[in-house]
């Protein structure tokens, strides 16, 4: 078959190309790290019986996902779909966020407000609290040794 049949079989056999693959895994498990561009980690729980005891544990398998978009925050609630290797330990793509946590709104609120206060690469200080360039900074006066008599 040659490579021009093949493009234009590719549209028509769309629907059936998991079948022809075999399932792939779906699993909803929620966003513990976005600190990577483009991946992010998802914790997914299961519950597994003892094998001795019988007890039913949590048991926790972190995945590395692929979120090409960056829209996951740390928190949500995600639906992840098993993908062809694409990195050493990312073999997972992100489908949808099922719930956004409540923390990443109130922290992406947050996150806009302190950049809007930065100004000139002077973080967290103010214009006329920054230090002249050639100026060291001012140090803080250490405490004198000894007991102070009263």
């Amino acid at each position: 078959m040659s490579v021009e049949a093949a493009k234009a079989a590719a549209p028509a056999a769309a629907g059936t190309a998991t079948a022809e693959r075999g399932r792939r895994k779906v699993e909803i498990g929620i966003v513990t790290s976005t600190k990577m561009q483009k991946t992010i980690a998802v914790s997914v729980d299961r519950i597994v019986r003892h094998g001795k005891f019988e007890k039913q544990l949590t048991r926790q398998t972190v995945h590395k996902a692929h979120d090409e978009k960056g829209e996951a925050r740390t928190g949500d609630l995600v639906e992840i779909i098993e993908t062809r290797p694409l990195s050493k330990t990312k073999r997972w793509r992100l489908v949808r966020i099922v719930r956004k946590s409540q923390l990443a709104t109130v922290t992406g609120s947050l996150e806009k407000e302190d950049a809007s206060k930065v100004k000139g690469g002077q973080k967290g200080k103010k214009k006329d609290e920054a230090t002249p360039a050639g100026a060291a900074p001012a140090k803080a006066e250490a405490p004198a040794k000894g007991k102070e008599k009263k």
